[in-house]
C-alpha cells in the first residue's frame, strides 16, 4: 500500500533512523570481529563507503549491508596499512609534543606553536583519509597527499566539518543515550555528506581525481 503525506514522511523518517542503527551495530560487530586493532579502519573504511552508496541514492536496508560486507573484505588489508601509517605519525607526534612542551623559552613556545599546528593538520588528514579512499581509487601513498590538498584547498569546509563534528559532540554529550546506536553511523554519514561536496566544489584532486568517478 502506498503513503503519502505524513505518513511516508514518517515511514522514511524510521527508515532512515533503523539504517544507521544497523550500520552503527555492524561497526561494532566488524570492528570485534578483526579484535579491535586491525578491525576498526577497515570497519571504518565500509561504513563511509556504505553511507556514500545511501547519499547516492541506494536505500534499501539488505543492499547496503551487503556492500558494507564487502567493503569490509575487499579494503581489509589495504585500510589497516593506512591505519597503521596513521598509528605511527600519531606515536611520533605524540612523543615530540612531550619533549616540546618540556621546552622553555622562546625557541620552545615556536616549536610548541610548530607542533600544535602540525597536530591539527594531522587531525584534519586522518578526518579526510577515510573520505578519499572510499571516493576513489589511488596508489596507497597519495591517499595521504590527496587529504593533505583536500585540507589545504577548502578550508572552509575544514572548518564547517569540525563545527559539525562539536556540534554532535554536544549532542551526544546532552543524550549520551544516542551514542552506542547512532554515535559513528551519524558522524560518518555527516563527513561524507560534507566530503560529497568539497568532491563536487574541486571536481578534481591534486590533478587526477575526477568527480565523475563517485557516480562509478
Amino acid at each position: 500500500m502506498l503513503m503519502n503525506g505524513w505518513k511516508a514522511k514518517l515511514y522514511q523518517f524510521v527508515e532512515f533512523v533503523t539504517l544507521l542503527a544497523v550500520l552503527q551495530m555492524m561497526w561494532i560487530g566488524l570492528t570485534i570481529l578483526g579484535a579491535v586493532i586491525i578491525g576498526i579502519t577497515p570497519a571504518t573504511v565500509g561504513l563511509f563507503m556504505t553511507t556514500r552508496k545511501r547519499l547516492q541514492g541506494e536505500d534499501d536496508l539488505k543492499t547496503l549491508v551487503k556492500i558494507y560486507w564487502k567493503s569490509y573484505k575487499t579494503e581489509f588489508i589495504a585500510s589497516n596499512k593506512i591505519g597503521l601509517v596513521l598509528i605511527g605519525i600519531g606515536y611520533f607526534l605524540v612523543v615530540n609534543f612531550r619533549i616540546v612542551t618540556a621546552m622553555n623559552g622562546m625557541f620552545g613556545l615556536v616549536m610548541l606553536t610548530v607542533m600544535v599546528m602540525i597536530m591539527v593538520l594531522y587531525a584534519l588528514i586522518v578526518m579526510n583519509i577515510f573520505q578519499v579512499f572510499a571516493h576513489y581509487d589511488l596508489p596507497f601513498s597519495r591517499y595521504f597527499s590527496a587529504s593533505v590538498l583536500l585540507t589545504i584547498s577548502f578550508p572552509v569546509q575544514a572548518v564547517a566539518s569540525i563545527l559539525g563534528l562539536f556540534l554532535l559532540y554536544r549532542v551526544f554529550l546532552i543524550i549520551p543515550g544516542l551514542l552506542p546506536f547512532f554515535g559513528i553511523s551519524l558522524t560518518v554519514l555527516f563527513l561524507t555528506w560534507m566530503s560529497s561536496k568539497t568532491f563536487h566544489l574541486k571536481g578534481k584532486l591534486d590533478g587526477t581525481l575526477d568527480v565523475e568517478t563517485m557516480s562509478s
